[in-house]
This record gives structure tokens, C-alpha cells and sequence, in this order.
């Protein structure tokens, strides 16, 4: 009887549990110059954002990258490398993001 008790128990307490409907990921890739592409899989998002430390560098951004998933910029004074994050966010909140280094050249016509 107490085995049983015991068994019920767990079941109930399996039944309560939150469930995981999927798997969340964000990536992001910078391979090509002047360019940076990402994607997420496994959640709903209502805002994407990029941020650039482009520290060191004359980063031109030509175009406005939010809710884009690819951000593309320049440097025809300072070219380098800086760090590229892309976050996606719900109601305000960041529920995913992944930072890449970009390599910023001059301008590609």
C-alpha cells in the first residue's frame, strides 16, 4: 500500500511539472566581411537588435539593422575587426543572444 501511495505520488508530481516544448538556440556568423547574418530556432521573439563595439574601427553602418537577420556595414578610414552581438528579445526581455567577431573592410561596390 505504501509502494502504491508512494508510485501515485510521483506521477502527480510529473503531471505538475513545467514541460520543455523545444530547444532554444541563436547563432550568428560574420564569415563573409562586412557582413553578419543570424537566426533563432525554438522560440518566438517579437525584436531583433544588433550592437556593434566597433572600438578602434570606422564602422559605417548604412542601413538600420533591427528586426533584420543580417546586418551589413563598412570601414573605408579604420578597418579591423570588432565584436558583433545579435539579441532577440520578447516583451522587452533578451531571451536569446550570441556575439561573433566581424571583420569590417572598405566599402564593397
Amino acid at each position: 500500500m505504501k509502494g502504491t501511495l508512494l508510485a501515485v505520488m510521483a506521477v502527480a508530481t510529473l503531471a505538475l511539472a513545467p514541460k520543455i516544448a523545444s530547444a532554444q538556440s541563436v547563432t550568428i556568423s560574420c564569415e563573409t566581411e562586412n557582413f553578419c547574418v543570424a537566426d533563432a530556432s525554438g522560440f518566438s521573439y517579437d525584436t531583433l537588435s544588433w550592437h556593434a563595439d566597433t572600438s578602434g574601427t570606422g564602422a559605417i553602418f548604412p542601413a538600420n539593422c533591427t528586426n533584420q537577420n543580417f546586418c551589413s556595414f563598412y570601414c573605408l578610414s579604420y578597418p579591423g575587426t570588432f565584436s558583433m552581438t545579435v539579441n532577440y528579445s520578447l516583451n522587452g526581455q533578451i531571451i536569446g543572444s550570441a556575439t561573433a567577431q566581424a571583420r569590417c573592410v572598405g566599402e564593397v561596390t
